[in-house]
């Protein structure tokens, strides 16, 4: 009888030898995962076949796979079930805007108005959100999948980026609520808007990068996962989430130059409220995405296979 929300894999040969792919099938307690091939998949690789569509079965459908099991998990239970991935965001929305912008009146910068504030954190909050659940979940993502690093043919850096896609499932439709509330407060969007999808790959990239680092690490070093929390923390309120940036004092501007959580945030500022081109932020973003996801994917690629004599 299968086990809710389990995870198998199954090697079987297919009789044609020259056709071969992976196969997922999803029942409603079990994800299965089905290798079927002649030739390895590697070895088709190598040979430069079918390079896209082999890359999509061994990658992108166990990552699918994944994500739908983890979230039939997280809402199995309860009355709202996939709902949930609205209303969260939805009530974070609302929440800050009545705390910050009804309670508290607090502006932004000089000459806005309360409502301003709540645009200005949300649209800094999401992002955020997203990468810190992102890396926080992948700390134990090993650890709990650690039947899966067993099969051969399974591919291991799937594993943290689940939890990464999940959040950034939240993430966008967070942001799409984000969306509704400025053209209902009457904020001007602009032509730069379109640039959103990528600042949203861009922060998924980032985060993958961390990921990968930090659910190797955590094999090792278990202290690393409990002190995410912290390090999130504070992170969050070393970067101009809650508060501009002018009021940083002079002396510390540097700081926020080597910080890429300031830079993303700053981007999805600009193209979101303030009408403004990312591109100068961008540079600074995509150098830190390209060194943190390649460091993060090439040290997980060499030191997964001894993690896993510690798991």
């Amino acid at each position: 009888m299968p086990v809710h929300g389990s995870v198998t894999l199954q090697q079987k040969q297919h009789p044609d030898a020259q056709h071969g792919h992976l196969e997922i099938s999803a029942g409603h307690d079990e994800v299965s995962l089905q290798q079927r091939s002649g030739w390895s998949v590697l070895e088709r690789l190598r040979r430069g076949r079918d390079t896209a569509a082999i890359l999509a079965h061994l990658y992108g459908y166990p990552l699918l796979a994944l994500v739908r099991r983890d979230l039939k998990t997280r809402y199995a239970k309860t009355m709202v079930g996939f709902g949930w991935t609205v209303l969260q965001p939805l009530i974070l929305l609302l929440l800050y805007t009545f705390v910050f912008s009804v309670i508290l009146q607090v502006k932004f910068r000089a000459g806005g108005n309360t409502g301003e504030f709540a645009l200005y954190l949300t649209s800094a909050m999401f992002p955020f959100l997203a990468l810190s659940e992102g890396v926080q979940r992948a700390s134990t993502s090993l650890s709990e999948n650690r039947s899966l690093l067993d099969k051969v043919l399974f591919p291991a850096e799937v594993l943290p980026a689940v939890g990464v896609v999940s959040a950034t499932i939240s993430e966008i439709i967070g942001l799409t609520l984000l969306i509704g509330l400025t053209l209902l407060m009457d904020v001007r969007l602009s032509g730069w808007i379109v640039l959103l999808p990528l600042l949203v790959l861009l922060r998924v990239v980032f985060t993958l990068g961390l990921a990968w680092l930090v659910s190797v690490l955590n094999v090792f070093f278990t202290d690393i996962g409990q002190s995410l929390g912290i390090l999130f923390t504070a992170w969050m309120f070393l970067t101009p989430i809650f508060y501009p940036v002018e009021m940083v004092p002079d002396g510390l501007t540097w700081a926020l130059q080597i910080n890429p959580l300031y830079h993303l945030v700053s981007a999805y500022r600009a193209v979101l409220l303030e009408a403004q081109s990312p591109l100068p932020m961008l540079s600074h973003v995509l150098v830190w995405c390209a060194a943190v996801s390649v460091l993060g994917f090439v040290f997980f690629r060499k030191t997964v296979e001894r993690a896993k004599d510690f798991l």
